[in-house]
Order: C-alpha cells, then sequence, then structure tokens
C-alpha cells in the first residue's frame, strides 16, 4: 500500500504528526473568562440527534457536530485533518482504505469505542428496513454493495466495510473516489454506541440514556425550547477542550434571536437578519461573522404537478427574477446572486449558467412571457401557485420579493408559512407546488450538489428526472481525470439549468452575530462545520 501526505479538503490519504491541533488554540497569555459556557440560537427544534439519521444543514446536524466526532474533522481553515482516526491509507488502485483508529477511544459513558462501532454505523445507515434518507450518502462515497443494500438487494452485513481488529476499519470501494476522506466528516459516517441503541431503540437519544463520543454529552432536551450538552470527560482531547457546556435554542425568528443577543442572553446567532445587517456590520463589525458554504439557496418545482412538469413554465419563473436586485436590496449580506446550483468555490470548476443569462432583463422579460404564453398561461388565464417556506422573517421577505418579481407575469402567488418539521414533512410528501428549499454540498466537489438530482434519490424533493443528466454524473463518477470529471458535470449542470426543476437565487455566505469576546470562530468551512469545542471565551 502507497501512504500520501495532504492537507487538503479533499486529501485521498494522509499522515499527521500527534501534534496537530484538533481543539481549542488559545495563545499564550490569554486570560480566559471565568464562564465557559456557550448560549447559540439554533433555528428550529431538531427531529432527531442520531448521526445515522440527522439531516445535513439542519438543526440538529449542528448539535451532533458537538455529540459525536467520525474518523476526520476540520481545523479552523477548514482542512480536514484526523478526528478518530490517527491515520489512513489508499490502496494502489485507489479502492482500498485502510484507517487506524486512535489507541484508547472511549464512549462518554466509559467503555471502549472500537472499529466494530462504526461498521455497526454505516451498516444500520445504509440499512432499507429503516427507510433511512441519509443512507444514500454511503452510496455516493461508492462503498461497496451500499447501492443494492440500499435496494434491498443484498444484507446490510455485506457493506465494504469490516474491522480485522479494534484499530483496524478497512473500506472496499466500488471504484477510486477522490472525495471519500473528506465525506468522512458527514455525521452518516459517525460511529453509533451498539449496545444503546439496541437495548433502548428510538429512545437512545433521550438524555437518560444517551452516549457519545464527541466532546460533548447530551444533558437536557426540552422539546421546541432547548436542548443542552456538557462537556464528555472521556473524549480523547477534553484536556484541550475549554468551552464547558453549549445551550442550542429552538428559535425560527430572527427578531427573538436579536432581541436576546443584545440583550446578552446569546452568544452566537443562527443568521442575522436581512434589514438589520446593513446597521449591524457599521456599528459592531468584530461581531459579525461569516462563512461562505458549500450551498446555494433554492425555489424547488414539484415536477409532478401541472402546470410544474412544464419546463416552459419553471424557465419563465426563472428568468424574470433579478437576482442582484435580490442580493443587493432584499438579503444585502455579500451572498453571490445564483445562475448556478453549484458555488464557484470548487477550485478547478466553472458553473454552468443557464442561456438566458446572456439576454437582458427587457429580453428576458418578453421570452419568459412567450413561455407562458405557450404553456397556455396570459392575462385571461393567469397561472396560479403557492410559495412554501419554513417560518424565518428571512425567508418570507425573499418570498415577497420574488412574488414581486413574478407580478410582471401576472402571476398570483400565495405564501404559505409552515414550522419547520412541518415544512420538512410537506416537501418530503411532495405536497407543494414551489418551495423554498436548498442545494447543498458536504464535500469538495460538484456531483455532492448535482447528486441530489438524479432520478428518484431520496433528496431530490422536485420529482425531476433525466436520464441523459444521471448517465453524465455516472460518467463523471467513473472518469479518472479531474478535467475530465469536472467537464461532465459542467455538462449535466448545464442541462440541469435548462430543465430548471429549481431556481437558484443565491448561494450561501452565511452570516451571524458572535461576542466578541468568544474566539475560536472557523476562518473557512464551506460545510458550516463549527465546533464549540475549538472555541473560548476570554475575559471582556
Amino acid at each position: 500500500m502507497k501512504k500520501l501526505l495532504l492537507s487538503t479538503a479533499i486529501a485521498l490519504a494522509v499522515t499527521l504528526p500527534a501534534t496537530t491541533v484538533t481543539a481549542a488554540e488559545v495563545p499564550s497569555g490569554t486570560v480566559l473568562a471565568k464562564s465557559q459556557h456557550l448560549v447559540r440560537a439554533n433555528g428550529a427544534e431538531p427531529k432527531t440527534v442520531d448521526p445515522g439519521f440527522v439531516e445535513s444543514g439542519g438543526p440538529g446536524d449542528v448539535i451532533v457536530n458537538d455529540l459525536f466526532e467520525g474518523l476526520v474533522i476540520e481545523n479552523l481553515q477548514g482542512e480536514t485533518i484526523p478526528g478518530q482516526a490517527e491515520s489512513w491509507h489508499i490502496s494502489d488502485d485507489g479502492k482500498t482504505v485502510s484507517f487506524t483508529l486512535r489507541d484508547n477511544l472511549l464512549w462518554s459513558d466509559g467503555t471502549p469505542l472500537t472499529a466494530h462501532d462504526f461498521v455497526y454505523a454505516w451498516q444500520r445507515a445504509v440499512d432499507n428496513k429503516t427507510g433511512n434518507a441519509t443512507g444514500i450518502n454511503i452510496k455516493t462515497a461508492n462503498v461497496l454493495n451500499a447501492d443494492a443494500i440500499l435496494a434491498g438487494e443484498k444484507a446490510p452485513d455485506t457493506l465494504g466495510i469490516q474491522a480485522p481488529d479494534d484499530r483496524t476499519l478497512i473500506v472496499t470501494l466500488s471504484q477510486p473516489t477522490p472525495y471519500f476522506i473528506s465525506m468522512m466528516s458527514i455525521k452518516t459516517f459517525f460511529p453509533v454506541p451498539r449496545t444503546t441503541v439496541e437495548k433502548y431503540g428510538d429512545s437512545w437519544t433521550r438524555a437518560a440514556h444517551f452516549v457519545s463520543n464527541g466532546a460533548y454529552v447530551l444533558k437536557q432536551w426540552v422539546p421546541n425550547e432547548k436542548v443542552e450538552v456538557e462537556r464528555n470527560r472521556h473524549y480523547r482531547d477534553n484536556d484541550k477542550t475549554v468551552i464547558d457546556g453549549v445551550t442550542y435554542l429552538a428559535l425560527s425568528s430572527q427578531n427573538a434571536e436579536l432581541t436576546r443577543y443584545q440583550a446578552g442572553e446569546i452568544h452566537m446567532t443562527n443568521r442575522v437578519q436581512l434589514e438589520y445587517y446593513q446597521k449591524l456590520i457599521k456599528e459592531s463589525p468584530e461581531q459579525i461573522q461569516a462563512l461562505r458554504l458549500l450551498g446555494s439557496y433554492v425555489y424547488a418545482f414539484n415536477t409532478r404537478t401541472v402546470p410544474f412538469d412544464n419546463a416552459d413554465v419553471r424557465r419563465a419563473l426563472s428568468m424574470v427574477i433579478d437576482r442582484d436586485l435580490l442580493v443587493d436590496k432584499v438579503t444585502g449580506q455579500g451572498e453571490p446572486a445564483a445562475y448556478s446550483v453549484v458555488p464557484d468555490i470548487i477550485a478547478g470548476y466553472a458553473a454552468a449558467l443557464p442561456s438566458f443569462t446572456e439576454l437582458d432583463r427587457k429580453e428576458r422579460l418578453t421570452q419568459a412571457k412567450a413561455l407562458l404564453a405557450k404553456a397556455g398561461f396570459g392575462k385571461d388565464k393567469p397561472l396560479t401557485l403557492t410559495l412554501t417556506y419554513n417560518t424565518s422573517e428571512n425567508h418570507k421577505k425573499i418570498a415577497l420579493a420574488i412574488a414581486s418579481m413574478w407580478k410582471q407575469l401576472g402571476v398570483k402567488v400565495e405564501l404559505n408559512n409552515m414550522e419547520w418539521n412541518a415544512y420538512l414533512a410537506a416537501k418530503s410528501a411532495g405536497d407543494f407546488t414551489v418551495a423554498r428549499s436548498f442545494a447543498f454540498g458536504d464535500f469538495a466537489e460538484p456531483s455532492a450538489v448535482l447528486s441530489s438530482f438524479t432520478c428518484g434519490h431520496v433528496s431530490n424533493e422536485t420529482g425531476y428526472c433525466n436520464q441523459k443528466f444521471d448517465d453524465l454524473l455516472a460518467k463523471a463518477a467513473k472518469a479518472g481525470d479531474q478535467a475530465e470529471r469536472y467537464q461532465l458535470y459542467h455538462q449535466a449542470e448545464a442541462l440541469l439549468g435548462e430543465d430548471a426543476p429549481i431556481i437558484p437565487l443565491y448561494h450561501y455566505n452565511h452570516t451571524r452575530l458572535v461576542k466578541a469576546n468568544l474566539k475560536g470562530f472557523p476562518v473557512n468551512n464551506p460545510k458550516g462545520n463549527i465546533y464549540a469545542k475549538d472555541m473560548f471565551f476570554v475575559q471582556p
């Protein structure tokens, strides 16, 4: 086997020295605050804190990030570094990955954590009997037999993962996968405590039963109010962890967030309310933190319903949206306007733009009206639609702006506001016409975003299906050369843009308010991972 040394987020293999910083970096001479308890707003109520089932980017994902740890993590620069694994190696053919776990790893109850816990977790996540939506990540990573297991054609124990001993984990891939190591920080690949899961079933995530392997352990969960975690004294890097506990507040309202932040009750908000951003950036720029993310804010069409099964209707609605006006006057927090679903932060990849971007505003409006007329809509028969979004002042403002832009076409829009879990359920059931959504990638590869639009993908809420698009992605996955792979992704994205099952509005530039004496916020992390173990309060 060959050993490679690499420091980028899409590393194939890495061996880092024991001195690699994996917890809080407190400069010499720093005077720490007496209280090291972090309170952060976390959006809506989480559905689960089970790493095998939590959805990326949601409220539960944020909490799981602190409760559990995978084989790898990211440092403050967003680079992939060892987590539970101390090293890994890739075979010469790129199809076998061998991880060596750190010595003496423990669960929060003091019992040994072994490679077998990872085997159990992966097999559990991919088992089609659970109906788990995130098991698709294991297929995306090209772990051998994952596709057949998800389809119910093979048993979970045939998955390409084995533990020959307590510290060795061997993963067999169906093909070389350049982004495999980067994917290991996705929660689906985290270990879970088998004994606890099998003893308590779905209730294993209650505080009374909870066992984790991250820097923190669950202390309390008050539904629709807060989740509290405290230091895990058995965590491998506990001696270097400074934050003693975290409270995650379930706050869907940015108004409530800001009020409590200004009152000193919250140290970190989940968002910055749109109309206050410009004022805050002038008055307190040191308290504004932003992360460019590998994701896009989009509107999703339900292509299974009339008239949104008609690409002409979808294209027309996309054409007349003035993204530049949206990001300048409505959102105004440095978000790049989006005409492609893949953000421009992947080195070497050029996003594909739809053909209408070559037209001026007047030409776009003229063509959009013609497309709607072709579909049978006009003054005598206006297009009507319901625009669904989850509770948020920001989402509402964006929806109002888009509805106003659609009036140019005579479109009548009804706004439908839903709380987070009801909103997720409605989208999952296909109970919507047009919905606020997002396209988010968990690793630095165009396919991380594009694969969600393949036929039958568990995350494909639009119902969109184009076999040519699927074939391009499949061909790209087998391309050995990055330039060839990226060109195929470009072609696939161009096709997606013309078919328009979604409307990209802007690429995420996630801004939030963070108290000036809270240090350790990441400089860069396209996945949006923020680890409490890296943070600390200094004396104000």
